[in-house]
């Protein structure tokens, strides 16, 4: 254990690289497990922390791993941002939706961890936390889907508000059809033997289908802004 972590920080800039370390540490022993969540000690001590210096800076272990997830949450709307952006660079004839949505699903689908952490955000991480720890995660969630939101609404026809539902729901559908496809390989097993293989889900290509499907059935019109205008203009 290096002797100057064991040190307490004392500047402000100190305290934020401990902070980080912490969290670093956490992300990476998450990311290198089965998908249980690594005790206090196991985190403190990858840190090369006492395990009290960790509850110096997260009320609980929970707390801890509500960031961490914090963190996978914005890489996916850092990504989504530039799914956009890069549909803007797109002649306006050539712009899709719902090539966006399903690059939107492809990131979750690739990232297992986050949607396992994601699923006990609410019953687990969000319970085990204090209250200012929820707000601030909610205020975040609430920011980037803002943001991604606006950004949808600036390139395609429709309200930023049915935009933030679509990213809103959109989430919901594939972490639920996440935990339905999360079965042992003993009732998978069973499943199989008993005819019951249509009710084993294909997570990447149910996720796909149902964000897919919700986009064109619940913004129909979601055309390229420039497009419509365009034909407004007559000059299509």
């Amino acid at each position: 254990m290096e002797q100057d972590n064991l040190v307490r920080a004392r500047s402000h800039e100190q305290k934020l690289k401990r902070r980080a370390d912490i969290l670093e540490a956490a992300r990476k022993l998450y990311l290198e497990g089965d998908g249980t969540l690594p005790s206090a000690a196991e985190v403190a001590r990858k840190a090369n922390l006492a395990k009290g210096t960790l509850y110096l800076y997260f009320s609980s272990k929970e707390a801890l791993f509500l960031e961490v997830l914090r963190h996978f949450q914005k890489e996916w709307f850092e990504n989504n941002l530039d799914v956009i952006d890069q549909e803007a660079l797109r002649r306006p004839e050539e712009r899709d939706s719902t090539r966006v949505a399903r690059q939107f699903v492809q990131y979750l689908v690739k990232n297992d961890k986050f949607l396992h952490l994601a699923s006990l955000s609410q019953g687990v991480l969000e319970s085990g936390s204090d209250d200012e720890m929820v707000v601030n995660q909610r205020r975040f969630l609430a920011s980037m889907v803002k943001r991604t939101a606006d950004a949808l609404a600036e390139l395609y026809e429709i309200t930023p508000d049915a935009a933030s539902k679509l990213m809103r729901s959109s989430y919901a559908l594939v972490l639920g059809l996440w935990q339905m496809s999360q079965l042992p390989d003993r009732v998978i097993k069973l499943m199989e033997q008993n005819a019951l293989n249509n009710l084993i889900i294909d997570f990447e290509e149910a996720a796909e289908e149902a964000v897919v499907s919700y986009w064109q059935v619940s913004a129909p019109g979601m055309k390229c802004r420039e497009m419509m205008r365009k034909a407004a203009e007559g000059n299509c």
